[in-house]
Order: structure tokens, then sequence, then C-alpha cells
């Protein structure tokens, strides 16, 4: 008897602490750790030079102002930033919004690991006999809603660019996966992933040069 009730007590007691286990676990979850490439991280982190470099020095509300001699005492990447952002304005008929910026900064980045001579070797995965590259990523609640609310509220194109630098200068890996996948999925994808306000799981499927993105919550 008292073996039984001593077991039945310890089943008890072990019942209990399960709900703090998995409460801990997903606390935690929602800070793990984002893993990208050294060189990846280096060119978004040279994105963010560059944006504050032209914030400093330019005009960026009104391009036509800036001056050829002001341009060209901009650093190399700065100059290729604000070629980027010329050569997209050029192409649309209104104003540049803060959706726009993800798609410019995602290409120039884009651009960055294109120009590198040894690309970052990713986990492969073989389907169908094809190599896929296959990724997972946490995102936190709080920086998914820290990059809706910078594309969201500010709704002006430098503006929103400003606040990107801001608050993910120390943030650089998030920001290298999100100028991934936001531009191709869009905020609002992002948002509904996130509807239970726990952050997001966003997985990256690719061959080559190719990439798909899809997310979830977590």
């Amino acid at each position: 008897m008292k073996k039984t009730c001593v077991f039945v007590l310890s089943l008890v007691l072990l019942v209990s602490m399960l709900p703090f286990s998995a409460l801990a676990s997903t606390e935690s979850s929602e800070y793990d750790m984002i893993t990208v490439s050294g060189k990846d991280l280096k060119n978004t982190e040279v994105l963010v030079d560059a944006i504050n470099e032209l914030d400093e020095k330019l005009d960026m509300e009104n391009l036509s102002s800036n001056s050829q001699e002001e341009i060209s005492r901009l650093s190399l990447e700065a100059k290729k930033l604000y070629d980027f952002i010329v050569s997209y304005k050029n192409q649309k008929s209104g104003s540049l919004t803060g959706n726009d910026a993800l798609i410019i900064f995602s290409e120039y980045v884009d651009e960055l690991t294109k120009s590198e001579v040894n690309k970052p070797v990713e986990q492969m995965i073989t389907t169908m006999g094809l190599g896929i590259n296959y990724k997972t990523y946490k995102i936190s609640n709080s920086k998914v809603k820290q990059l809706s609310n910078a594309v969201g509220i500010n709704s002006g194109f430098w503006a929103t660019s400003a606040a990107i630098a801001k608050i993910f200068a120390k943030s650089p890996t998030v920001l290298t996966l999100m100028l991934g996948a936001v531009p191709m999925l869009g905020m609002g994808v992002i948002n509904a992933c996130n509807s239970k306000g726990k952050g997001i799981i966003i997985t990256k499927m690719g061959s080559g040069a190719t990439n798909t993105y899809s997310c979830r919550s977590q």
C-alpha cells in the first residue's frame, strides 16, 4: 500500500511540473539564436552602415536636391545603395513606400552576395535527386512587431529605412533573414503568421540561387 501511495504521489508531482517545463520551453524558444552565414551577416551590416551614411550626408526625402559633388563624396557602399534607390525610383510612377525599402535593400544585399567569390555553403538535403537548401529560423514576437511597426507606421520610404537601420543595427541576423523573406512573403503574411503573438518560424528552401520562403506561428 505504501509503495502504491509513493508511486501515485511521485506521478502527481511529475505531472504538476509539466506546465512549468512547457512554459519555460516556450519562453526560451522566442529568443533562440538565428544562424545565418557570416558573409550574409557582414553584407547586412554594410547595408545598415550605408543607410546611416546616406541619412547623414544627403537629403533622402528629396533625391533630386542632391548634387553630384555630394554624391561623389559618399563611400563606395553608400553610393552603390544610392544608385539602387535612384534606379528603383525611376522605374516607379509613384512615390516610394516603406514596402519598397525592403525590396531595395534585399536587392542591394543580393548584389553584395553575388560579388563574393566564395559562396556560403548551406545544409543540404536530397529531394528527388536534387540538392535543396533547407533551413528554419525562429523570429521572436517582439522583432516581428518592430519590423511591422516600422513598415506600417512610417509610410514614407526613407522614414522606414532609417527606422529599420535603427531597430536592427544590433540584430543584423534577424534583418538578414527578413530581407530575404519579407519581399517574397509580404508583411501581411508575416503578421498573419504571428497572429498568436508568439513569434514565427520561417522556412527557407531553395536550389542554387532560387529560394522560397514560408512561415508559421511558433
